[in-house]
Parts: C-alpha cells; sequence; structure tokens
C-alpha cells in the first residue's frame, strides 16, 4: 500500500479537517476491504467497523508516531475494531457457519474444470468457517500482501508464531477440501 504524503499525515494529525478527509480518501478502499473480507461480505457489518475504526483514527491521530508506517498502525486499529465489534455483538456465534452447511454443488463444470462462480462460493464459505481473528489474518496477509513482520505486530504476537499458525490453517483449509470434494 502506498503511503499518504506526509505533509497530508502532518496536517491530519493537528486537526486539520481537509487533510484527514483526504487521509481518509486515500485509505478508505484499503480498510473497506478489510472489513468487509472480515465480516463475510455483511455490508452493514463492514460498514459500522469501517466507520469505528475511522472515528478512532480521527480520535487518536495525534498520538501516532512518526517513525512507524501510518498502514500498519490504521491496520492495528481496523483489527482491533473488527475484534471488538464481533466481541460485543452477539452475531459472532452466527458468523462461525459449519463448513458443509448449504453445500450441494459440484464445483465443476459438464468437463470437470473447476466454476469461477463457484469457486467465488467455495471462498466465501470457507471464509465463513473462520473466526474473526482467522480471517483477519488470512485476508491481510494472503490477499492483502501484508509481510509476516507488520502482521505479527498488528496482532500482538511473534512471527513464528504468527506463521505457524497461518501454516496450521491453511493445512485444516487444505484437509476440508479434501474431505469434501474426495470423499463426494
Amino acid at each position: 500500500m502506498e503511503e499518504i504524503d506526509d505533509i497530508t499525515l502532518e496536517r491530519a494529525m493537528r486537526g486539520d479537517e481537509a487533510a484527514f478527509r483526504r487521509l481518509y480518501e486515500h485509505y478508505s478502499p484499503f480498510v473497506w476491504r478489510l472489513c468487509y473480507r472480515s465480516s463475510n461480505g455483511d455490508d452493514a457489518c463492514a460498514e459500522e467497523i469501517m466507520q469505528n475504526a475511522f472515528v478512532k483514527v480521527h480520535r487518536y491521530l495525534s498520538g501516532f508516531l512518526k517513525g512507524s508506517s501510518f498502514s500498519t498502525w490504521l491496520y492495528s486499529v481496523t483489527y482491533h475494531c473488527v475484534n471488538e465489534y464481533f466481541t460485543k455483538a452477539a452475531k459472532h456465534r452466527l458468523r462461525n457457519v459449519a463448513f458443509d452447511d448449504k453445500v450441494g454443488m459440484s464445483g465443476t463444470d459438464a468437463g470437470g474444470g473447476r466454476v469461477p462462480y463457484e469457486d467465488r462460493q467455495l471462498v466465501e464459505r470457507v471464509l465463513k468457517s473462520l473466526s474473526e481473528s482467522d480471517r483477519f489474518m488470512l485476508v491481510a496477509r494472503e490477499v492483502e500482501g501484508v509481510p509476516y513482520e507488520e502482521l505479527a505486530g498488528i496482532m500482538g504476537v511473534n512471527v513464528g508464531a504468527l506463521r505457524t499458525r497461518m501454516a496450521r490453517l491453511k493445512a485444516d483449509i487444505r484437509e476440508r477440501l479434501e474431505k469434501q470434494y474426495l470423499g463426494e
């Protein structure tokens, strides 16, 4: 992710609303994708999380330490807002849909190849089966390309533990998919 220029960031930190608006416009697509994917594609939920994230950014921006990357700090704020939302809301239990629910499609076309629409549905089912934290971690690392070192800092764990957790998560997903398609 390309960082916003230092002048705009500095002005926003001093309370310049126009600068904060530019900061919002620059980073909101990035934050939206994280919130949307972390909420299993629930627009209303993603909107609320994003709104909370930017309220916190506005409130605590003056405390941002310029020696670090703003996007990493923003990831951290967003990560905490995602977790806070699902912790406070009773919806978190509904978000953990069993992996095999609503499965009934073969996932292949007549020639035996994958159909893109069905691939997208498969990805949605896989993401829905994960905890909010695992979903955020997977999306941040594999979709957004956040380096392990940054992601470890955001999530408050060491890099080795994060890599191990990611490897186990991927192995678990792979095993579920193999059972799903080889067991039919």
